[in-house]
C-alpha cells in the first residue's frame, strides 16, 4: 500500500482563487439561486444486475504527443455509515481496495475523490456528530469531498466543525456564505476549487450540491447554494485560467440533472458521483464529459484511468470493482489504520448505544402478532414523525420493517431499542400517490394476514377497517383521511420508506409513483426516531382506532 503522506506530500497545490478577491465574489455572490427540484431519481437505482464491469481499455491515442495516465478513484456517499467490522461491506475493507488501486496507478499518479453525502444520515451520525467519518476519511486515501444535502443535516455549526477537523479538502462551486461570498466554511479549509498536479497533469477539482439542499437539510440563515449550471460555469472557466489541464466535478446532482449541466457546461472533462446512487457499467459521454456512476456507500469502487496529452484529456478506460464479491475472494486487505479506528467506533458506539435517550408513559408494543395483523401504538408513534417530517397527507409503514417483537415496558428508552426495533438501513421516502393508488396498498396489506406477512400497513393520516374473513382484494371495508373518506381519483402525498417505495414487500403499486423527496433527501428511520424521543424526551404513544377489525 502507498504511504499517504508520502504519497500527498508527493504532490504540490498549485494554488486556487478563493477566499479574496473578485473571482471568488463573481462564483458565489453573484450567482443565481434557484430551488430546482434534483430529486427524481431512485436512491436504489440501477441500470445493469452486473456486479461488476468488465475493464475497458483507452484507444490508441491519434497524438503524436506523449501521454501521462492518471487514476482517479470514486467516490463515497456513505451516509455517515462505517458498517460491521466483521462484515465485508465497511469502510476499512472500502478503503483498503481504494489503496490497493492507488499503490497499482500508472508511476503512482492517483487521486481519490468522494461526492458527499458522507457525513449523515445514520444511527452513527447520531451519536457522533459526523465527526467518526471525518477521522476515518482523514486516515484514508481521500483527498477531495464535497457537500451533499445530507452534510447540512445537523446544521451549518457542526458542519463548520466537520470542515475544520478534515485533513483532505472539501470543495463546492455552488454553496456559499451570504456573508463573504466565498464557499461556506472557507476559513475552516473548504475551498471554490483546487488546482493539484499529477504526474505533471494539472487538475482542478470542484464539486456541487443539489439546488433544492436548503429545501431538504438545515443550511441556517446565511448558506446560499447557487444554480448548478451557472456555478460549474463561473469555476470551470477560473479553472481553465488558471492552467487546468483536466477538470473534474465531484458531482451531488441527479445524474439526469448533471447530463444537461455537462452538456450545457463546456470544459468539464470528468464528473463523477450521483445523488440519486444509479449504477451503471460503464461511464457516459455527454459534450466530451466523462460522466461515471457507481452508486452509493461500500458496494462498487470506480476506477477511471485517464489517459492525458497535451490537448487534455484523450482517453480513458474504466472498471467497476464489487467489493463484496472481492472480499469474499479473499482479494482485499483492510485499510489499516482505518479498521482501528472502525473498531474503536464500534466499541464507542456500543456503550453509546445503551444510552438513554428518552422515555416513554406507556409500553411500546412492536410484537409481530400486532405490527403485522392490527394497530400498534408504536406504529402509530413511528408514522406519525415520518409524516411529521416529510410534511405528507398519510403515512405508511410495513409492519415487517418494525422488529424485535417485543413489549417494552413504560420507561427509559436508550439508543439500542430504537436500533433493535428498526435495524434496516431504510431512509423516509415521500411519494404523490392517487387515492385509488393507496386503496391498493391498503388492500395489499391486509392480503396475507393469516400469514403474519410484513406487508401490513401501519399509517398515519388515515385509517381503515377490514374484515380478515373476506376474499384477499376485497378484503378492506372503509378508508379515510384525514376524517373525510377517502377519494379514489383525489392525490395525496405520501410518506413511507425506501424499501416500500421501490415495491418491497409487494407494493408495486407505488414504483411509478412520482417521486417528491426521494431516500437519498430523506432520512434513516432509526435516526429518525432516535431524534424525536430525543426532542420529545417523553412520549406516549396510544392506539386511538386508525386499524379497525371487522
Amino acid at each position: 500500500m502507498t504511504d499517504r503522506t508520502t504519497d500527498i506530500e508527493r504532490r504540490r497545490l498549485l494554488g486556487y482563487a478563493g477566499a479574496t478577491g473578485v473571482t471568488a465574489l463573481a462564483g458565489c455572490l453573484f450567482g443565481e439561486e434557484t430551488t430546482d427540484d434534483e430529486g427524481d431519481g431512485d436512491e436504489n437505482a440501477t441500470d445493469s444486475d452486473e456486479s461488476d464491469s468488465e475493464e475497458t481499455e483507452p484507444e490508441e491515442s491519434t497524438d503524436d504527443g506523449s501521454t501521462t495516465t492518471v487514476r482517479l478513484l470514486h467516490d463515497t456517499h456513505l451516509h455517515g455509515s462505517m458498517g460491521s467490522p466483521d462484515e465485508a461491506l465497511n469502510v476499512a475493507n472500502y478503503f483498503g481496495l481504494m489503496d490497493d488501486l492507488a499503490a497499482d496507478a500508472p508511476d503512482g499518479n492517483a487521486l481519490v475523490v468522494g461526492n458527499g453525502d458522507d457525513l449523515h444520515t445514520s444511527v452513527e451520525s447520531s451519536v457522533f456528530d459526523g465527526g467518526h467519518i471525518v477521522s476515518l476519511f482523514n486516515a484514508a486515501p481521500l483527498e477531495y469531498d464535497t457537500y451533499g444535502n445530507h452534510e447540512f443535516d445537523n446544521g451549518p455549526a457542526s458542519l463548520r466543525e466537520n470542515v475544520a477537523d478534515s485533513e483532505f479538502t472539501w470543495v463546492s462551486a455552488n454553496v456559499c456564505d451570504e456573508r463573504t461570498g466565498d464557499v461556506f466554511a472557507a476559513e475552516d479549509g473548504a475551498e471554490r476549487y483546487a488546482v493539484e498536479e499529477i504526474g505533471g497533469v494539472r487538475f482542478g477539482i470542484t464539486g456541487l450540491a443539489p439546488a433544492d439542499t436548503p429545501e431538504v437539510s438545515s443550511v441556517g440563515d446565511h448558506v446560499d447554494v447557487l444554480e448548478p449550471e451557472t456555478a460549474a460555469a463561473d469555476v470551470v472557466g477560473e479553472l481553465r485560467d488558471e492552467g487546468a489541464d483536466v477538470v473534474v466535478l465531484l458531482s451531488h446532482l441527479a445524474s439526469p440533472v448533471a447530463e444537461d449541466l455537462v452538456a450545457a457546461v463546456d470544459g468539464i472533462d470528468v464528473a463523477v458521483g450521483d445523488h440519486a446512487a444509479v449504477v451503471r457499467d460503464e461511464p457516459m459521454a455527454v459534450n466530451d464529459t466523462v460522466v461515471s456512476l457507481v452508486g452509493d456507500e461500500f458496494d462498487y469502487v470506480g476506477r477511471l484511468d485517464l489517459e492525458v496529452g497535451s490537448d487534455g484529456l484523450v482517453d480513458h478506460s474504466f472498471r467497476r470493482f464489487d467489493l463484496a464479491e472481492l472480499v469474499e475472494n479473499g482479494d482485499v486487505t483492510p485499510h489499516e489504520e482505518v479498521q482501528s479506528l472502525l473498531e474503536s467506533y464500534e466499541a464507542d458506539l456500543e456503550a453509546e448505544l445503551d444510552v438513554v435517550i428518552g422515555e416513554t408513559t406507556e409500553p411500546l408494543d412492536v410484537r409481530t402478532e400486532t405490527v403485522r395483523r392490527e394497530e400498534s401504538n408504536f406504529g402509530n408513534w413511528l408514522t406519525d414523525v415520518v409524516r411529521a417530517d416529510l410534511e405528507a397527507d398519510v403515512a405508511l409503514q410495513n409492519g415487517g420493517g418494525i422488529r424485535s417483537d417485543e413489549l417494552y415496558p413504560a420507561g427509559d428508552i436508550s439508543r439500542r431499542t430504537i436500533v433493535d426495533i428498526l435495524p434496516f438501513p431504510n431512509r423516509t421516502v415521500k411519494l404523490e400517490v392517487s387515492g385509488a393508488t393507496l386503496r391498493e396498498a391498503i388492500e395489499l396489506g391486509v392480503s396475507a394476514v393469516a400469514e403474519g406477512h410484513g406487508r401490513f400497513s401501519q399509517v398515519s393520516g388515515m385509517a381503515y377497517a377490514y374484515d380478515p374473513n373476506a376474499p384477499a382484494g376485497e378484503r378492506v371495508a372503509a378508508i379515510s383521511v384525514g376524517g373525510e373518506p377517502l377519494e379514489t381519483d383525489a392525490t395525496y402525498e405520501l410518506a413511507t420508506n425506501d424499501f416500500v417505495a421501490g415495491g418491497g414487500d409487494g407494493y408495486e403499486m407505488f414504483a411509478d409513483s412520482d417521486v417528491l423527496v426521494p431516500a437519498d433527501e430523506g432520512t434513516l428511520l432509526s435516526a429518525l426516531a432516535i431524534e424525536a424521543i430525543q426532542e420529545a424526551e417523553v412520549i406516549g404513544p396510544e392506539t386511538e382506532g386508525r386499524i379497525e377489525i371487522v
